[in-house]
């Protein structure tokens, strides 16, 4: 069974600053991206990746790719206006017919590789596996302003991460043109069909989505701390010899 992964490089995170691409903000060695891209090259249980960028991002992409030694990455996609459009441009483009589809975002560059390993391994066997991390905090519901409707039980409470991985008949739901006008936040809330088909994959807290600039201080520290290595494309990752520039179509 194939196996590919898509790596989201395009979101914006207004929080940081106006029109700021996170995944190319620099973390420690190199840009956020490429802690992603690196435990993706070493993990054996990826087969192939593309990675999804902003029009003005492609040749900024491409560098990382050569940079790092990133020999898996078979192409460079422009992105959509939403995710959903997004995943049907890459897969209009794939010259392949991967088994299972790993969707991770980039601007968490703590990816690991027994995390990625054992999401492959659960996809395989139900379906639809996530990254999650259980929330150990009280949870209050709030729908309308700051008035508490309802206390979630934190036993039962988990906050979903990437990556996100499927079958490819599950993900050929969520590229089908018939939904039209969906909003897709998290890629299988909304597709799989029985929340049971989902898997849940313990992560971990260090798993942050870097979103504002408090974010990147705490993965700077991170870094700084040794609390991520090898595993999560950190800093003793070592660099691979250069392979020619790949190809901006698949």
């Amino acid at each position: 069974m194939s196996v590919m992964a898509i790596v989201i490089a395009c979101g914006k995170e207004e929080e940081i600053a106006p029109g700021t691409d996170a995944a190319f903000l620099p973390l420690d060695s190199g840009p956020i991206l490429s802690h992603s891209l690196k435990t993706l090259e070493k993990a054996s249980c990826i087969d192939s990746v593309v990675v999804v960028v902003g029009k003005d991002r492609v040749d900024s992409c491409i560098h990382v790719i050569k940079r790092f030694g990133c020999t898996k990455v078979r192409g460079v996609v422009v992105g959509g206006v939403n995710r959903l459009s997004s995943l049907r441009t890459v897969f209009s483009k794939i010259q392949t017919d991967p088994s299972v589809v790993v969707i991770h975002e980039a601007s968490r560059p703590f990816l690991s590789i027994p995390v990625l390993t054992e999401t492959v391994k659960c996809a395989k066997r139900y379906g639809c596996s996530i990254a999650a991390h259980r929330i150990t905090d009280a949870t209050k519901m709030a729908p309308k302003g700051m008035r508490v409707a309802d206390t979630l039980d934190r036993n039962a409470v988990w906050a979903a991460q990437t990556p996100q991985a499927f079958k490819a008949s599950v993900i050929k739901k969520i590229i089908d043109t018939k939904n039209k006008g969906v909003k897709v936040i998290d890629d299988e809330s909304e597709f799989v069909s029985s929340s049971s088909d989902t898997h849940m994959v313990e992560a971990g807290y260090i798993n942050i989505k870097i979103r504002t600039r408090a974010d990147l201080e705490i993965a700077a520290a991170l870094m700084n701390a040794n609390l991520v290595g090898d595993n999560a494309g950190g800093r003793r990752s070592s660099m691979r010899d250069v392979p020619k520039a790949p190809s901006r179509s698949l």
